[in-house]
């Protein structure tokens, strides 16, 4: 949809004019005066090729707020879960956690899966790196991955389009 506007008249004739008081084909001038009159706009429905062209008498600013609205509402938010480890868990935590990762990821949200080092366990980082992967292995929702650097290993999950 379009607003007409006074040089956008040119080459066009008669239009046909859609609304609440009916569908009629009006001479281009008189739904402008109209539009005019009630303060409001002359949208262009159709395309200006199309014979005769179709425009509405209403409020453009309404309609793009209105449509702004509806794109607004559709849109779907994703969250970011944390799952957080340590290097010596056991095999059924690690589970549970892969576990908890999957309905995550099969709800459509994200997961920050962070191992933390503490103490002598800093001497090993590679250790952190091969449980994130051990983790990783163990999802079953389809979904892709990726490695942060830093003194913290860190990998998020989401979910494949």
């Amino acid at each position: 949809m379009k607003i007409l506007e006074r040089a956008d008249l040119r080459g066009m004739r008669d239009v046909r004019l859609v609304g609440e008081d009916g569908n009629d084909i009006v001479p281009i001038m008189t739904a402008w005066k109209r539009a005019e009159d009630q303060g409001l706009d002359l949208v262009l429905v159709s395309s200006a090729d199309a014979k005769p062209p179709v425009v509405r008498i209403q409020d453009y600013k309404k309609l793009q707020y209105e449509k702004k609205k509806r794109q607004k509402g559709n849109r779907t938010k994703v969250e970011t879960k944390e799952i957080q480890l340590k290097i010596n868990i056991s095999d059924h935590d690690l589970q549970t956690k892969v576990n908890n990762i999957n309905k995550f990821i099969s709800k459509g949200n994200k997961v920050k899966m962070v191992v933390r080092l503490k103490g002598r366990e800093r001497d090993n980082p590679q250790r952190a790196h091969e449980l994130l992967d051990k983790a990783f292995e163990l999802v079953e929702v389809e979904c892709k991955k990726t490695k942060l650097p830093g003194p913290v290993a860190i990998m998020l999950i989401e979910p494949a389009k």
